[in-house]
């Protein structure tokens, strides 16, 4: 279905990639300091703070799956996966504050683990694993996603636009890291919203107002109308809610904002920024409702679900609405894309290379190895995305691996039992009995398999932490000597 010619959606690209540039290298020039390129000086207000939590939340899935679900599923799939979704970032608050508190001049939530276990090294590899793995995950899904949505519309060469998608997203993160990152988010969310906002009640009025909406509202077959219907809240809630609730506690992303915010600021910050979130699956899933109906009539047909959206926008509106479509998805995904990469950025070097590799490193060395893992991470992700697996199988499968990290991540930052081998052996047994069933019950497309192993990965670090902890009668942990610890950490050079 060539909507654009492959020549217009190069130039689209080009030129959206040449803006971003230019507005961080005019805004933010080269950063060459840790506390800037890591933290962005830590003094993000709440409106710059919200808006980059919210777009940086707006994976693939909520640009591509929310329609799809309401699209396939109906009413009860477009509310067990906004739900979750937005309820994760109340959960994760008060988490982000206790972390700010204990560490409040740390870059990543590893670094505290490795503190908080008094330098164990297994523990502090296994919560690095979950970690990076996370961010590896979203480096796959969102170039993946940016591809199939270019290749879709144009018929350009789905290799070159993965490619073309993470190479757009590394150029302005590696001028200053976080600072790039957040300035850009901004940009993104306002344009986004501002694009969406349009094109969904064009849709709906072009396809016969609301009356369309009404009647998709079951889904492509018309059976899904029902909030409560326990077919999907079994196949589709479980898994989704494990996998969404968790997702932001095994994602540097939302650590690294949490240490980058002002302290003050941190509660309304993610308060504001699952609201704003929470604007985009909503807005978006009325276009699979949208499509549902107009497949009923006949007036339109969709082979792949996972881009509904796009296909209803071209077959109801003027071709210049999938430009508009197209620049939306990009800066949804982009945004995805650069807030990974500074994550992985500050794991790669405060994780690794300053704490394994070169413990006396200088502030530029540091900066110096975030870019290097930027670069090589994009390689590794973006050639595992060439490889082209399924959206949703990506997306439920690293939802069970960030579910091996929740419960050791809240017990470490709350309970002074857990002891270092109950957390080092909670991530491991999830990861290696979770995650690989997760992984094959996707692949088999097995309903009951798939919420046996979400249910599984959370199920297994509950328990050991809680076994654990209550076997070991030691509280020798002093969270009020690590924060008074922490705030001697304070580093000397902060750029204005």
């Amino acid at each position: 279905m060539q909507l654009i010619s492959p020549t217009e959606i190069t130039l689209l690209i080009l030129i959206y990639g040449l803006v971003l540039v230019s507005i961080v290298w005019f805004v933010t020039h080269i950063e060459g300091h840790t506390e800037g390129f890591l933290a962005a000086n830590r003094n993000v207000g709440v409106l710059r703070g919200a808006l980059s939590l919210a777009v940086s939340w707006v994976w693939a899935p909520a640009i591509f799956i929310s329609s799809m679900q309401a699209f396939t599923k109906g009413v009860p799939g477009v509310f067990w996966f906004t739900a979750p979704n937005i309820l994760c970032f109340f959960i994760f608050t008060p988490l982000a504050i206790r972390l700010r508190k204990l560490a409040p001049f740390g870059y990543t939530l590893p670094e505290f683990i490795s503190r908080r276990f008094k330098g164990n090294r297994a523990v502090h590899i296994a919560f690095l694993l979950v970690f990076f793995g996370y961010q590896l995950g979203a480096i796959i899904i969102n170039t993946l996603a940016g591809g199939k949505l270019l290749n879709t519309i144009s018929g350009i060469d789905i290799r070159f636009a993965i490619v073309a998608m993470a190479v757009i997203a590394l150029s302005y993160t590696l001028l200053s890291g976080l600072r790039a990152s957040i300035l850009t988010d901004v940009i993104q969310m306002i344009m986004l919203l501002g694009i969406a906002f349009v094109l969904v009640p064009w849709c709906i009025a072009a396809a016969g107002g609301w009356r369309a909406v009404m009647e998709g509202l079951g889904g492509l077959d018309g059976s899904h109308r029902s909030l409560l219907d326990p077919w999907i809240a079994f196949s589709v809630g479980i898994p989704m809610t494990l996998g969404l609730i968790s997702g932001p506690i095994g994602d540097q992303v939302f650590f690294q904002r949490a240490l980058a915010v002002r302290k003050e600021n941190i509660a309304k910050t993610f308060v504001y920024g699952g609201l704003l979130f929470g604007i985009v699956p909503l807005t978006l899933s009325l276009l699979g409702f949208v499509g549902a109906a107009e497949v009923n009539r006949g007036v339109i047909s969709v082979a792949d679900p996972q881009v509904v959206g796009p296909i209803v926008i071209a077959s109801l509106l003027p071709k210049a609405s999938i430009f508009a479509f197209t620049l939306m998805a990009f800066a949804g995904l982009c945004s995805t894309m650069d807030s990974s990469l500074c994550a992985i950025s500050s794991l790669g070097s405060i994780d690794i290379f300053s704490k394994y590799l070169n413990t006396k490193a200088s502030d530029h060395s540091i900066v110096t190895a975030a870019r290097v893992c930027m670069v090589s991470m994009t390689f590794l992700g973006t050639t595992i995305a060439l490889l082209q697996p399924k959206l949703l199988w990506c997306f439920l499968a690293f939802g069970a691996l960030a579910s091996a990290g929740l419960f050791p991540t809240v017990f470490a930052l709350y309970w002074k039992r857990l002891p270092a081998w109950g957390a080092f052996w909670s991530v491991i047994l999830a990861l290696c009995i979770g995650t690989p069933l997760s992984i094959y019950a996707n692949m088999i497309d097995n309903q009951y398999l798939i919420v046996v192993a979400s249910v599984l990965s959370v199920s297994i670090g509950l328990a050991v932490c809680v076994i654990s902890g209550l076997i070991n009668r030691d509280k020798d942990f002093d969270y009020i000597a690590l924060a008074k610890d922490n705030k001697t950490l304070k580093p000397k050079t902060i750029t204005k």
